[in-house]
């Protein structure tokens, strides 16, 4: 008679021995996890270093306008009031819109500001002006814009009230960088305040 045969069962994986199987699977789930940490880790570390190449690009393109008032000419002679705004920053910025005031009334033009502290009507007589509206005007880093020039004027009456502007004129202008992050800077207050958007509701000061 034939013995039957008999058949060895192979478990896949299992050496047949309880611990060192036991070993072998704390050890695959450390590897496993430590795989994880690494790659969580991996991508935390790449979106802070695009985070921080975002701020360094938007600290190398931030614009800051600044108005300021003079009345002296090249040469130093009191004979001429220059309104102006600077981009003191190290980005350009694009001026999206003025308002200028005269004694908390805006004012939408020269002639309207000049009839309002000058003059009954009309452009002043002897009273010469350049303007150039800055509305618009992208200025890059460290320039210059004249919004308004006033020369002297023969009238020494109407001078002393012309020279008395910059004390009764506010001035407000906000402005943006090439990212579109927008501020307004206003002559009363010490620094430009950042703004979802330009506001809307300004009385545009321009020609």
């Amino acid at each position: 008679m034939e013995e039957p045969e008999v058949h060895s069962h192979h478990h896949g994986g299992h050496s047949g021995h309880r611990w060192f199987d036991i070993t072998a699977s704390v050890c695959a789930m450390v590897v496993s996890f430590a795989s994880l940490y690494l790659a969580i880790h991996h991508g935390h570390v790449m979106q802070e270093m695009a985070e921080a190449n975002a701020r360094m690009v938007t600290a190398t393109s931030w614009p800051q306008v600044s108005y300021s008032t003079s009345n002296t000419d090249v040469t130093g002679q009191f004979t001429r009031l220059r309104f102006s705004l600077t981009n003191k920053g190290v980005g350009p910025a694009r001026i999206e819109g003025m308002e200028v005031s005269y004694e908390g009334k805006p004012v939408q033009s020269v002639q309207d500001l000049l009839k309002t502290c000058c003059s009954t009507g009309g452009k002043p007589s002897g009273l010469a002006w350049r303007l150039s509206t800055a509305n618009g005007e992208i200025l890059r880093p460290g320039e210059e814009k004249d919004f308004l020039q006033l020369d002297k004027s023969a009238n020494e009456e109407l001078w002393a009230r012309v020279n008395d502007l910059p004390g009764k004129v506010t001035v407000k202008a906000c402005y943006c960088s090439v990212f579109d992050e927008c501020w307004v800077t206003d002559s009363r207050a010490k620094k430009a305040a950042k703004v979802k958007a330009c506001p809307t509701d300004w009385a545009q000061y321009g020609d």
